[in-house]
């Protein structure tokens, strides 16, 4: 008879293929067994479960925790509290810090930095610039999850142009890597924000102008010819727009390894909250038509979306209020890592999708894209016991009052959303519970990548 440190007892253990019934032994951290329900088996502590449904703790492949360098947006530890409350058991954090992870140099600075910082445990990408496909290979060996880059000027952050794309997923291909990758055309962009600038716009809805579905569109139309002209893996950031996932997933109907990242908010707002809520609800990509969401829902309901991330990205709010007045005074970006489960998990209340989809996209898809499973990302014997104990019944209001991280709102404030986190493991530790993070600062370690494997 095996025994463990922990046991959850009548569980409904969710995969992207099955819910099924079982009992779950942890030990030392990771998944001992997964046995028939009743099983009998001894552990030091026992959770009965009550037949509520358990996934996998999520991946989030796109989180900006601003720290080192711009801890008035956001500080490591605020930020993976939040993460810990949101049922992400490991957040992977983007290279745009101070100093800017570039090279391998400052990507082994961070690593240290961080080390006791984390509530959850955390992966890292390098970035892509115009001038470092040198150090590319050096970051790689490091132990990043994959690399990001850019095909606008933004958060200044240069453009990569076609020339240099060519010459970045050239290399990354080489050393089997990842891209994650931000579309919107520089050149586009740029005319679009002199016309409206010309024109002395400064509503609302000058940002959906400014940000057009053609300047997404263009640079995804591109940035898929070069993935396929390269090998390169590539996946596309925060995508918007049904008919890039369309095509998108054409392309790997074709054996591309072309990928499609959307994240919670582009299936949680409209345009029309754009125009209530202005820098409160400014990103980029920018939102679509209340009809385009719909249709978001079922090609994600279909398969069409790979991974969701957060794109948690959080200013004061400070920051933000010029924008009420002059939409170009804010900046883009919003919070969302502690909302996106609950944000999709309503979803599933409201029939749009399924559980299994769920787990899917937001835990095996990341952990595999990112190198990170079979470590992370599902509920497996020799994984990591990092699991999510669902409450699907839970009604709640998304309030700027109870948020965790620094910036203290969401652009959800007012929401209702049924499905919820109701406990949060991380390697068999609590670490959240009913909305509150229970865990240890510090706790979370730095995941070296293993081997992408999709």
């Amino acid at each position: 008879m095996k025994k463990g440190d922990l046991l959850f007892q009548n569980a409904v253990v969710v995969s992207s293929k099955s819910s099924i019934p079982a009992d779950i032994l942890v030990r030392d951290g990771k998944i001992e067994a997964l046995l028939a329900p009743g099983s009998g088996c001894e552990a030091a502590e026992v959770i009965d479960v009550g037949g509520r449904y358990v996934m996998p703790g999520c991946v989030d492949g796109h989180t900006h925790m601003m720290d080192p360098g711009y801890t008035d947006r956001e500080e490591f530890t605020t930020g993976t509290m939040a993460a810990a409350v949101g049922g992400i058991t490991t957040a992977i954090d983007h290279h745009r810090t101070l100093p800017a992870v570039y090279s391998v140099e400052p990507l082994l600075e961070k690593i240290t930095y961080l080390l006791d910082k984390s509530c959850v445990d955390f992966g890292l990408k390098g970035g892509i610039s115009p001038e470092n496909t040198a150090e590319l290979q050096a970051m790689w060996d490091a132990g990043i999850t994959g690399f990001k880059t850019f095909t606008c000027n933004l958060h200044g952050v240069k453009a990569m142009h076609t020339a240099f794309l060519m010459r970045s997923f050239t290399e990354v291909a080489r050393m089997d890597g990842t891209v994650l990758i931000h579309c919107e055309d520089d050149g586009i962009c740029q005319y679009e924000e002199d016309t409206l600038r010309a024109a002395g716009r400064t509503d609302y809805h000058s940002q959906w102008e400014w940000r057009s579905k053609l300047a997404e569109r263009v640079a995804v139309e591109t940035v898929i010819e070069i993935a396929k002209e390269t090998g390169c893996r590539v996946n596309i950031a925060h995508v918007s727009q049904p008919e890039l996932l369309r095509l998108l997933h054409q392309a790997r109907e074709e054996g591309y390894r072309t990928y499609a990242e959307s994240c919670p908010h582009y299936f949680n707002l409209t345009v029309e909250d754009l125009e209530k809520k202005g820098p409160w609800v400014k990103f980029t990509p920018p939102m679509n038509t209340a009809e385009k969401v719909e249709e978001l829902w079922k090609l994600f309901d279909l398969g069409y979306v790979t991974t969701i991330g957060s794109d948690h990205c959080p200013y004061p709010k400070e920051q933000k209020l010029p924008g009420e007045k002059n939409i170009w005074d804010a900046p883009n970006g919003i919070p969302g890592v502690e909302t996106s489960l609950r944000l999709m998990l309503n979803g599933v209340s409201q029939k749009k999708t399924t559980l299994n989809r769920i787990v899917e996209c937001m835990c095996e898809n990341p952990a595999k894209l990112y190198g990170v499973f079979p470590k992370k990302g599902h509920i497996a014997v020799g994984a990591d016991a990092d699991l999510v104990l669902l409450d699907m019944d839970k009604e709640e209001v998304i309030s700027n009052d109870r948020i965790v991280s620094k910036c203290k709102w969401s652009p959800f404030d007012g929401k209702t959303v049924k499905g919820a986190p109701a406990a949060v493991y991380l390697r068999g530790k609590l670490v959240a519970k009913d909305g509150k993070f229970v865990g240890q600062v510090g706790y979370g370690q730095f995941v070296h990548r293993i081997k992408p494997c999709i």
